[in-house]
């Protein structure tokens, strides 16, 4: 289902549309750099130049593996949303954090063709097995998401169409909850913040600047769900007789 244009801007369509057209100059002047080298540095400036800079003061961008209380392991993330409270584990310069202070993981790619989605997508199942334990918010302001919000952000990507065929396929049911393509739009994932009367799963809304705006709009509106909530970390201790030499 595609988001129509009605002719007038939302009050904050200038800001994101001025933010995605200086993220889009940016990497056209990269895009010649080697792969490698051009894949760290977009990601970078994503990170650096909009959402470090927009996320409410609660929440941090770190890099690191993520660990459940049954032992699941992510594997390395390079764009991990973090609450300030989040008990974490230093190993050198990599980090773990323990799942349920974790607010969101987002999956930077440079060109998300077909290939990628499905590689992000890899990631972001892992995210999403997860096990968190009980201790969800005591006291609320706003929408609740008591698990990793998931997102994918690429500069440039694959026709909506190719996207979301594989996006529908039964193995990747609830495993993004936003795509968010800078040359393009935004793939949101129905029933979370967003509900339609049909039965399709996700929504299209073109334009460059309704990229940032939904994952913008995803992250403050849920960044309240934490509020005064309790964050129980007793079962990575347990059993308590197992800590002997």
């Amino acid at each position: 289902m595609n988001i129509g244009f009605s002719g007038k801007r939302p009050i904050l369509y200038d800001y994101f549309k001025k933010s995605a057209d200086v993220l889009l100059a940016e990497y056209e002047r990269t895009k010649e750099q080697q792969a490698s080298a051009n894949i760290g540095y977009n990601r970078e400036l994503f990170c650096n130049n909009f959402l470090s800079r927009v996320l409410p003061p609660r929440l941090t961008v770190r890099r690191g593996e993520i660990w459940d209380s049954e032992g699941g392991k992510t594997g390395q993330l390079e764009v991990v949303i973090l609450r300030d409270d989040t008990p974490s584990l230093t190993f050198g310069e990599a980090d773990a954090f323990l799942a349920e202070g974790v607010f969101g993981v987002i999956e930077v790619k440079s060109n998300l063709t077909k290939a990628k989605l499905q590689e992000a997508l890899t990631t972001l199942r892992r995210v999403k097995s997860l096990k968190l334990l009980g201790g969800g918010p005591k006291m609320t302001a706003g929408s609740v998401l008591n698990r990793p919000l998931r997102c994918i952000f690429a500069y440039e990507g694959a026709t909506w169409q190719t996207l979301l065929q594989e996006l529908s396929k039964p193995e990747n049911y609830d495993v993004a909850d936003l795509v968010c393509i800078l040359k393009q739009g935004a793939i949101i994932s129905q029933g979370l913040l967003l509900k339609w009367e049909d039965n399709k799963p996700f929504y299209t809304c073109n334009g460059k600047a309704a990229s940032l705006a939904w994952l913008y709009f995803h992250l403050v509106s849920y960044s309240t769900s934490f509020f005064a909530r309790s964050l129980s970390i007793k079962h990575y201790f347990e059993p308590l007789n197992g800590w002997r030499d």
